[in-house]
């Protein structure tokens, strides 16, 4: 193994030498260590790299390929070079078989133990699992290896496997054409992050590359105040980056995330039945959701800022699948608080672009773009708030926009000053679990822009009390919610002409400008974040994400 280069950095004496003596004491015990990639069969040199870094080093990757998970529990920054890559696969080599005459086309090979993904040329293959695909008919696991969900076949999804666990076999089925002999078939050997932080502070990953992980970055228990900057993951099977174990104060910041998926999706703003079987594969037969960027049980404080996100499962979440039911109860109120996701562009989801649940507290989600999301802003039942959604733009969303689903929300929830492009309503209130009659009482629907052909509110479903707060909305088609009730919706227009630039800024002569409520003192006699004094130039705010200027 190389040895890794020491060079120790101590920057230019500053004035007065008071400080010059405690910035020496504190850059001599700080490195700058060069970590180069093994060649071919030798051990790989960033593990050893890590065991022997001192808190505060610097730990530079070289260019080159590093087949390795690693652990960071230490303070310090790991950042690469253009060209430095970690990759979570390994070639998978196997006497593959023909599964035989019932399994046409599928081939078979002994696997001893589950892997945590398939990838065929460096792109993640649809599984499907055993226990969840046993129902007999179209969607049982032979059917599908077979021919491929009923509607679509091998159009859309374009392959499938599944490991079977009794049998300890995986079977696969390639796209035409393509054997697993000749293929570059890789896999993912464990269920684990390709890079963990935990039990240290303040550690900075920045400018590096990860591909074929379960889960790219892991940020959980002790891991305040940890730093992920301009890092670039562009395959992963079921995380892109996760913050979790009350991790706080964390940043992810300016990264670039794709699932790497070999299906692939545009989702439309017309319900495409054969497309959206891709989103059954995995929602019911598959491993379920694939979050770009998760927050599940994490701490508070954390910003998620200025990232890029395409065609992944889910964009940005923050919640808990075991409180997505008023009958579950709250695990902790602290989870998430704090958060801020601003900034952030989210393209082209197979699901939600952004989830909000559990407790919801002091969280704001501003400025970002949702465009061709599934389900754009998705509840899953905030509890408590306050949380504020405003300045952001949605664009081509379908079926779904802003959606309320699960059970009622009883959070304290604002949604202003956001616009919405395309054809569906921009609101919808559809529950899932029906247990009980659905409401939000608390939330507030204020001085958005909603350019939308089929209007304001979605249908809403039987025994869903439409009770929500709405003001000041600007709408190019549809009615109130409330027809006829001139205590509800005060100040919203209906049936106006709206055309926006490239930039989703109204026209100077639109319906849109000053239209809006002053917002300065509307929570509790303050101003909502975002909407306080110089907010806006003319008479009143313009309704919508963007102030016409």
């Amino acid at each position: 193994m190389r040895s890794p280069k020491l060079r120790r950095i101590i920057p230019r004496p500053a004035i007065p030498m008071s400080v010059l003596l405690g910035a020496i004491s504190l850059t001599l015990q700080a490195a700058e260590i060069s970590v180069a990639p093994a060649s071919a069969g030798a051990e790989q040199p960033l593990p050893a790299a890590l065991k022997a870094a001192a808190e505060g080093d610097v730990l530079v990757l070289k260019p080159g390929t590093y087949r390795e998970a690693v652990v960071i529990d230490k303070r310090l920054t790991l950042k690469g070079e253009p060209g430095a890559v970690l990759d979570g696969t390994k070639p998978l080599q196997a006497d593959w078989q023909p599964a035989g005459t019932d399994l046409p086309g599928v081939q078979t090979c002994t696997l001893p133990t589950q892997p945590a993904g398939l990838l065929l040329d460096g792109r993640f293959i649809a599984e499907l699992r055993y226990d969840r695909a046993q129902k007999a008919g179209d969607w049982h696991w032979k059917t599908l290896l077979k021919k491929g969900p009923p509607l679509s076949g091998f159009n859309e999804i374009k392959a499938l496997w599944i490991w079977h666990p009794k049998e300890k076999r995986a079977y696969v089925r390639l796209p035409d054409g393509i054997t697993p002999v000749a293929a570059k078939l890789t896999f993912i050997p464990l269920d684990q992050p390709i890079l963990s932080v935990k039990g240290a502070s303040g550690v900075v990953i920045e400018n590096l590359e990860l591909t074929g992980g379960a889960v790219s970055i892991s940020i959980g228990e002790g891991a305040n105040q940890t730093q992920v900057r301009n890092c670039r993951i562009r395959s992963y099977e079921d995380t892109g980056i996760g913050i979790s174990g009350g991790a706080s104060q964390c940043t992810v910041e300016n990264c670039e995330i794709t699932r790497g998926s070999l299906e692939e999706w545009m989702p439309s703003m017309e319900h495409n039945r054969a497309n959206y079987e891709i989103w059954r594969i995995h929602k019911d037969v598959g491993k379920y959701d694939r979050v770009g960027i998760n927050l599940i049980r994490a701490g508070v404080g954390n910003r998620i800022l200025n990232n890029r996100l395409d065609r992944v499962f889910d964009g940005i979440c923050i919640g808990d699948y075991k409180a997505e039911s008023l009958d579950d109860p709250l695990p902790d109120a602290t989870h998430g608080k704090g958060t801020l996701i601003a900034g952030n562009v989210i393209e082209n989801t197979r699901d939600s672009g952004i989830e909000l649940g559990v407790g919801c507290v002091e969280v704001e989600v501003k400025e970002n773009t949702l465009r061709r999301t599934h389900g754009g802003f998705r509840f899953k039942v905030p509890r408590i708030g306050p949380v504020f959604i405003h300045h952001n733009r949605l664009i081509d969303g379908s079926p779904f926009n802003f959606w309320f689903s699960m059970d009622s929300s009883p959070a304290e929830g604002y949604i202003y000053h956001n616009t919405i492009v395309g054809r569906k309503p921009a609101l919808a209130l559809h529950v899932e679990k029906g247990k009980r009659d659905f409401s939000v009482p608390k939330w507030h629907f204020l001085n958005n822009l909603l350019v939308t052909r089929e209007g304001y509110l979605d249908e809403p479903d039987k025994g869903t009390a439409v009770d929500f707060t709405s003001a000041h909305n600007v709408s190019l088609k549809g009615a109130s919610p409330w027809p006829g009730d001139a205590t509800k919706d005060q100040g919203s227009r209906y049936g106006v002409t709206i055309t926006l630039d490239e930039n989703g800024a109204p026209a100077a002569d639109s319906a849109a400008v000053d239209a809006g409520l002053d917002l300065g003192s509307y929570w509790n006699g303050k101003p909502l974040p975002g909407a306080g004094k110089g907010s806006f130039k003319g008479a009143a705010p313009d309704a919508g994400a963007v102030e016409v200027r």
